[in-house]
């Protein structure tokens, strides 16, 4: 006779998800509905670990999961529900959306069984929310204190379906961005540090779409949709184009044609809006002489989701046309493949956004999003070189247990991502950034040269191009390329200028390296830097500043370890920088 399970108590964060409209889904197409919320839910129910959670519980169409940490509840509620709203723009069928409930209270378990008032209210709470939305209880949002850029609004107390007593209910939605774009405060016009090498070729700035929709989910479709034009326009040797990360700062909304183009130094810009209905959208796009504000082209479309990349493909030739771009024979092949579904565009999208936040948890998330795309659409190249970079990122900060085993995987998926396909400038910048780590030095800059050749106006792979230099010991050629990506992108991230910092380090130029670093608006990434060059000018206080942000950003960093990772040519330069981490205190 077996023994009765042990029963538990506990106070934790419940939530429960229900997938909008699952019934009528498969009874409009079961078979292929089926599988893609299957798919869905097995997405869903695989982050859950990512957030420090555990699946207590799945039915067809619904979640059940149980967290320690409120913040990672509601941290991994609001990521999930951006991955599916950004999905749901580009899909061309009939978009997953989930309703998220989520409560605070003491939760019994018992073996498999999992139970208590708690689960209740949150599986009515769900019943509240808007699709693709959460809804949250008062004593849930008030154990929430980590998450700044999160707002509450208070939904009254509505009757919940078999639960007596009154609840306040709040619905969750991140807080309005400010007016101002951090960066067009930090870096007024980065393009005068910069002046002296202007390009001679015809600038274009392309801005994202404004979105006429009044649906925030449509704002992934806005951004992406020029960002292919973007880097398809960027392979024409004789044009220059701006980079998205800049251009999407502006609007003409907020400022004029003018203004735009002297803060991005463009001669054009690329504007427009796009509308939806279902599963068409309608797009209208304007080049405009930044000098005078002229219209000199437009043009309306009237088309399906699935026929974007064909319109990408109009545009491009219609502005390099009117540009007058000389186009030579290379050019004219198509440049990287289009992925074979929307999803899985979306899905690397969304990964490669995540991979920004240079964190653990965002990485492993966005490793799930990338493996979804290879799953759906396994040729798709640009999802295999993402995926590189994820596991390139889990050995660069020691994430994976196995790190060397992490570098091997980011070297083999950059040749895969190549393989695939022979036109995509990011798979072999891709292979560049993992041959450098591997300090295979020649193939790193030859990676990178084939996709300067294939894109020579991608700004984040001329700045890659130029880190790559500095450890290949070229470091005085590499300041050129550094400040041309800056030119191009003159609202850049912060790497850029860690970049540029590495460059000046390699030179032994400290004053610099700490005036760019401070430069930069987020410094985390720069402290290493800044602690070893700081005690390089025998500023010991400051040095010893830096390095305990070292320790408190990474608090098992060890000098031992780091060694290994800066993938120096130049032995003398890599002792010389674990000398100045050594004089600042940070441990052995």
């Amino acid at each position: 006779m077996s023994s009765p399970a042990t029963v538990r108590r506990k106070l934790a964060a419940v939530m429960f998800a229900d997938m909008v409209g699952y019934s009528s889904r498969l009874e409009r197409h079961e078979a292929r509905n089926s599988d893609l919320a299957a798919r869905s839910i097995d997405l869903f129910k695989s982050l859950i670990a990512n957030y420090g959670g555990s699946v207590a519980n799945v039915t067809g169409d619904g979640v059940l999961a149980i967290f320690d940490s409120s913040e990672q509840t509601l941290r991994f509620a609001i990521q999930v529900q951006t991955d599916f709203q950004e999905q749901a723009a580009w899909d061309d069928g009939e978009p997953i959306m989930f309703r998220i409930g989520i409560n605070l209270g003491e939760v019994i378990t018992s073996g498999d069984e999992v139970r208590g008032h708690c689960i209740n209210v949150a599986a009515r709470l769900q019943a509240l929310a808007e699709p693709g939305s959460i809804v949250v209880t008062d004593d849930f949002r008030r154990t929430v204190r980590d998450l700044p850029k999160v707002s509450f609004q208070s939904l009254g107390r509505p009757a919940l379906k078999n639960i007596a007593e009154p609840i306040e209910v709040f619905s969750v939605a991140p807080s309005a961005p400010s007016a101002a774009h951090p960066a067009l405060e930090v870096i007024k016009d980065e393009r005068e540090r910069h002046s002296g090498a202007q390009e001679l070729n015809p600038s274009v700035a392309v801005l994202a779409l404004t979105n006429l929709t009044n649906d925030p989910a449509n704002d992934s479709l806005c951004l992406g949709i020029v960002d292919g034009v973007i880097a398809d326009l960027s392979r024409f040797r004789s044009l220059t184009v701006i980079a998205s990360h800049s251009a999407f700062l502006f609007s003409l909304r907020s400022f004029s044609a003018r203004e735009i183009g002297r803060r991005l130094g463009a001669q054009y810009l690329l504007s427009g809006s796009l509308n939806r209905l279902g599963k068409r959208v309608r797009i209208a796009v304007e080049l405009i002489d930044a000098e005078d504000e002229n219209i000199i082209w437009s043009e309306r479309f009237n088309i399906e989701i699935a026929e974007l990349f064909d319109m990408q493909d109009e545009i491009t030739g219609a502005v390099a046309s009117r540009l007058a771009v000389q186009i030579d024979l290379a050019e004219h092949q198509h440049g990287a493949q289009r992925p074979l579904s929307m999803r899985s565009y979306a899905l690397v999208m969304r990964g490669q956004a995540l991979m920004q936040a240079y964190a653990r948890q965002a990485n492993e998330h966005a490793r799930r999003l990338l493996a979804e795309a290879i799953a759906i659409t396994p040729g798709y190249a640009r999802a295999h070189s993402a995926m590189s970079r994820s596991h390139n990122f889990d050995w660069r900060y020691s994430w994976s247990r196995n790190p060397a085993k992490s570098l091997d995987t980011a070297v083999k998926l950059a040749h895969h991502a190549v393989q695939l396909d022979q036109l995509d400038a990011r798979g072999f910048a891709e292979l560049g950034f993992a041959n450098l780590y591997r300090k295979h030095h020649d193939e790193s800059l030859a990676g990178y040269e084939r996709a300067l050749a294939l894109n020579p106006n991608d700004a984040d792979v001329i700045a890659g191009y130029g880190d790559a230099l500095v450890y290949a010991g070229q470091a005085e050629q590499s300041l050129g390329h550094l400040e041309r990506a800056i030119r191009l992108n003159p609202y850049h991230p912060d790497w850029y200028l860690w970049h540029l910092a590495d460059a000046y380090n390699a030179l032994k130029r400290p004053v610099d390296v700490i005036n760019t670093i401070q430069r930069m608006q987020d410094q985390s990434e720069g402290r290493r830097l800044l602690a070893a060059n700081y005690a390089h000018l025998g500023m010991m206080g400051q040095a010893r500043a830096a390095a305990e942000e070292v320790m408190r950003l990474h608090p098992e960093f060890r000098i031992s370890r780091w060694r290994l990772r800066p993938p120096y040519r130049d032995l003398d330069l890599l002792e010389r920088f674990i000398e100045g981490l050594r004089k600042a205190g940070l441990p052995d």
